[in-house]
């Protein structure tokens, strides 16, 4: 049986702009070749077509309701920071999914903060089993040029910069003792 896989997500994005991202609808994605390509370059057991059906977005009202679901679910372990100092949102969730076509909506969500974020080498999202210690990647989204792009050439961490890797895994375990430490185990 699989494990749920973590998701984290950094982007450089000023305020103004992340309000404007948490207020509005959610964005159903373009099923294109980039989409495509990665869907094609992933392994996993009876693997289906990839449809315009399988990547529609959250359906409610704002991303914000979408987030806040998430942050609600406490099995998730969700996080959202925001540095308003460097103008960061680091968010994520230490146990997301593991299962490629219950992802598809989270990817469409974090496709469409393209056109929010500032242009920075580190806006980035990956989704891999953190806390399990497996080294294999589900998704890795970077933006660059107002475009996010799914990598279909990251298949394990060894594929991700090793800098960056770092840092991911030492935000999640910081978030991890965090939350960790204010669970009610009841």
């Amino acid at each position: 049986m699989s494990e749920l896989s973590s998701l984290y997500c950094k982007v450089k994005i000023t305020k103004p702009q992340l309000e404007k991202f948490l207020n509005d609808a959610p964005e159903n994605a373009e099923l294109n070749e980039n989409w495509l390509k990665w869907w094609d370059s992933r392994r996993m057991y009876s693997k289906p077509d990839l449809t315009i059906e399988d990547l529609e977005a959250y359906r409610k009202s704002n991303n914000q309701e979408i987030l806040d679901i998430w942050m609600n679910y406490q099995e998730a372990m969700a996080f959202s920071d925001y540095n308003e100092t460097t103008e960061e949102w680091q968010w994520g969730m230490i146990f997301f999914s593991e299962n490629y076509v219950e992802m598809l909506p989270m990817f469409t969500f974090i496709i469409s903060l393209k056109k929010y974020v500032s242009e920075s080498p580190e806006n980035m999202a990956v989704v891999f089993p953190f806390f399990w210690g497996d080294t294999d990647v589900h998704a890795y989204i970077h933006f660059e040029k107002s475009n996010a792009i799914l990598s279909p050439t990251v298949q394990t961490t060894n594929d991700i910069d090793p800098e960056v890797l770092n840092l991911t895994k030492d935000y999640l375990n910081k978030k991890w003792d965090n939350l960790a430490n204010n669970m009610d185990f009841d």
